[in-house]
Parts: C-alpha cells; sequence; structure tokens
C-alpha cells in the first residue's frame, strides 16, 4: 500500500513538474552505476538523487525580437551532498545570439544565476535550441536546453 502510494504521489508530481526536458543530472554522484528498481528511478525524477545537481530552465523559451536583449534565469537542482560551485556554459549558440556573461557560476550557497541573451539587429530569425552545460569541480556534468525564439525586429 505505501508503495502505491509513493508511486502516485510521484506521478503526481512529474505531472505537475513536466517531464521530458533533455536534461541530464551531473556531480560525483552521477557516475555511480546502481542497478535501481523502477520505484527508485521514479522517486529520482522526483527529488534530485544525493551527492547531484540537475540544471532547470524556463519551461517557456524566450521570446525576442532581433536588436533586443532578455534576462533567462537558470536554476539548479540540488541533491543532499551536493554544495559544488557549477560553471556553465552555452554551446551551439544561433548566429547573431549571444549569453552575457558567457561562462557564469552558479555558486554553492545560490539557487540560480541570471543571463542576458541579447539577439543582435542580424540575429537568425526562428526557433532555436541552446546547449547547457554545467561543470562542477568533481564528477558529470550536467546537461539542459534553453529555448529562445527569434522574430524579426
Amino acid at each position: 500500500m505505501r508503495s502505491m502510494l509513493l508511486v502516485a504521489a510521484a506521478l503526481a508530481m512529474v505531472g505537475l513538474v513536466g517531464c521530458g526536458s533533455a536534461g541530464t543530472t551531473g556531480g560525483p554522484g552521477a557516475e555511480k552505476k546502481e542497478s535501481k528498481s523502477k520505484l527508485e528511478k521514479l522517486e529520482d525524477k522526483v527529488r534530485q538523487p544525493e551527492d547531484t545537481c540537475s540544471l532547470t530552465v524556463p519551461a517557456l523559451s524566450a521570446k525576442l525580437k532581433q536588436g533586443e536583449t532578455k534576462e533567462v534565469v537558470i536554476g539548479i537542482k540540488r541533491g543532499k551532498n551536493f554544495d559544488e560551485d557549477v560553471v556553465l556554459t552555452f554551446d551551439e549558440l544561433p548566429a547573431g545570439v549571444t549569453v552575457d556573461p558567457a561562462s557564469p557560476t552558479i555558486k554553492h550557497g545560490d539557487e540560480n544565476v541570471k543571463v542576458m541573451v541579447k539577439a543582435k539587429d542580424d540575429a537568425a530569425v526562428g526557433d532555436h535550441t541552446i546547449k547547457l552545460k554545467g561543470k562542477p569541480s568533481k564528477g558529470k556534468e550536467a546537461t539542459n536546453e534553453v529555448k529562445v525564439s527569434v522574430a524579426k525586429k
């Protein structure tokens, strides 16, 4: 009965939080290759596994016009015992789109970092996906994707 309640609660939480994120977990705990039961894997989707981190991004794409700049908040979920700084990098930026700062750090006590996404006057119009990587001082890097939509001026 208890496990059924846990599964139901986990499914409800996944439904509220959302799933299908392209992100991967990072940190020293992400390298452990333990075999887990289906229930443990489901619980890991709801809570952050010990000694790991994952990067959170806005659910909706950042919408901006050529020549505009918008603030985007990149968050971090920290598992128990994960208190490292995480250095972010942004790859596969579309033509004419920049992120400032280019390699921000989410400090060990912080929950997020704000970056400015700028579309130059000649930025590529359309929907784009920027690859986000977060490298802790130890262990595997975490990844996710930031969606950006650029419209004509």
